[in-house]
């Protein structure tokens, strides 16, 4: 698969977990140089451009303060520091190279419709990178929910198996009308986020305008193989994922974008506040008017349940 991540919002060294893991790691290997200059002809060879470098960031880790032996001036110690700096940066594109790899195979096992375990990941990036599993893993996981809508669940804890499913119970992922494609769930669940935040209903200049700020453009994208515009106003609206309609009165005429009746039937708006809460790392009820419209429509449903079952 093309390594196009650089939109997923799932770069490690711009992640405060990342950065703690790796503070508290102890990887001599990383900094030694014969160990880190085959890694970095993987990274060049990636296509994947270099990651933004800060001084602060460079010089952070303990291991390469461990490693800046005592120099006669501050010149030769400023040097010192900078020499490491391409051995860090290489270290953190290695470890997203490694994001990039679990995500390749978790989209795999998805596809497969099976099981997966620690072991069977470990397998897929390199044993020599068990003691960097976590933060790889959790980034990757954040990767599958955040861009393809896919979670992954625990089955068994004591030897670490998953499954993955598609997120906020939709039944859809794009796969059957494109088996080339990847899962355009998370596409889906964005647009439906973004409509419920901003009221229910959004012009589709905003809708565009999102996908401009996450880098889909108009025009074939590398994870769906199609124009996002086109899947959004056609597809989703076809899936009954979305209603498309003209804004009553406006000249010339716009249009607006609003759930559909298959989205109100297989999640809710609280599924979707949380999921995007789970984003931002914030308590969903910090969004204290949507979290209130989606605790009214948690009860409306359960009472609406509770009148069919009488019925019954």
């Amino acid at each position: 698969m093309d390594n196009p991540h650089n939109i997923l919002h799932c770069n490690l060294q711009g992640s405060a977990q990342g950065q703690r893991e790796v503070d508290n790691a102890q990887a001599p290997m990383v900094i030694d140089e014969e160990e880190v200059t085959p890694t970095s002809r993987k990274v060049c060879g990636s296509g994947i451009p270099s990651l933004p470098q800060s001084p602060q960031r460079a010089s952070s880790p303990s291991v390469a303060l461990a490693s800046i032996p005592e120099g006669p001036s501050e010149e030769a110690s400023t040097n010192q520091v900078e020499d490491l700096e391409d051995p860090l940066r290489m270290f953190y594109n290695a470890l997203n190279i490694k994001v990039y790899d679990l995500v390749d195979f978790l989209l795999f096992k998805y596809e497969m419709k099976a099981f997966t375990t620690k072991a069977e990941m470990l397998e897929s990036i390199g044993r020599e990178y068990d003691q960097y599993f976590s933060l790889i893993f959790s980034e990757a996981s954040e990767c599958m929910k955040l861009v393809f809508g896919i979670d992954m669940i625990e089955v068994d804890p004591f030897v670490h198996s998953y499954i993955l499913v598609i997120a906020l119970g939709i039944t859809y992922d794009g796969m059957l009308t494109d088996v080339q494609g990847m899962p355009k769930t998370g596409l889906l669940i964005v647009v439906l986020g973004i409509i419920f935040m901003q009221g229910n209903c959004v012009s589709e200049d905003i809708i565009w305008e999102m996908l401009n700020n996450i880098g889909l453009y108009g025009g074939r994208d590398a994870y769906i193989h199609q124009d996002p515009r086109k899947l959004i106003s056609e597809e989703f609206v076809q899936e009954g994922y979305l209603e498309y309609r003209q804004v009553p009165n406006s000249d010339p005429h716009s249009y607006q974008f609003l759930w559909g009746p298959r989205a109100f039937a297989e999640t809710t708006k609280m599924n979707v506040l949380k999921f995007f809460a789970s984003i931002t790392k914030t308590d969903p009820r910090a969004f204290t008017e949507k979290y209130a419209e989606a605790l009214r429509d948690e009860i409306e449903r359960a009472q609406a349940w509770i009148a069919q079952e009488i019925a019954l």
